[in-house]
């Protein structure tokens, strides 16, 4: 299954659209995404400061190898300068 989001704004309101994302997902897609979340949202939290603005960029894909679950991840976090009105 795979999963793809996108997400611009402050690292404390991306974090809080990460964790609400995992509710929207069902079945391996939703597996996958749990186990890349805490990733996630520890690396979105790397960013902070009272102007700053991000865009997070991920993707996960994955399936089974016989018993052996094969995961990967694409994910991206751009600083965003600028004044968001």
């Amino acid at each position: 299954m795979s999963w793809s989001i996108q997400f611009i704004g402050k690292p404390d309101k991306v974090v809080t659209a990460l964790q609400e994302q995992s509710g929207k997902l069902t079945g391996e897609s939703k597996v996958e995404y749990d186990s890349a979340l805490p990733h996630l949202v520890g690396l979105v939290n790397e960013n902070h400061g009272a102007d700053i603005l991000i865009k997070l960029a991920a993707a996960g894909h994955g399936y089974i190898s016989g018993e052996t679950p094969v995961r990967q991840l694409t994910a991206s976090i751009e600083l965003i300068y600028g004044l968001l009105v």
